[in-house]
C-alpha cells in the first residue's frame, strides 16, 4: 500500500503509512534557510493526545 496524504499546507505535511503503521507529520520553518522537523506517531493514543492538545491550543486563539 502507498503512503496516504492527509493534509498539505504551506508549512505542514501530514501523511499515513499503513505498511509501516505510523502517521508522519512534517513541519518546516520559513526564511532564508528552511529547517524541517519530522514526527512519526505509531500509537493511536499518542495521536489522540496531540489532537487534544491542538484543540486546547485552538481555544486560546478563539477566546
Amino acid at each position: 500500500m502507498a503512503i496516504v496524504p492527509i493534509y498539505a499546507g504551506e508549512q505542514m505535511l501530514i501523511s499515513a503509512d499503513p505498511d509501516k503503521g505510523h502517521v508522519h507529520i512534517e513541519m518546516s520553518s520559513t526564511g532564508y534557510r528552511e529547517r524541517y522537523v519530522s514526527l512519526y506517531v505509531e500509537r493511536a493514543e499518542e495521536l489522540q493526545e496531540i489532537i487534544d492538545a491542538l484543540v486546547r491550543a485552538k481555544q486560546h486563539l478563539t477566546d
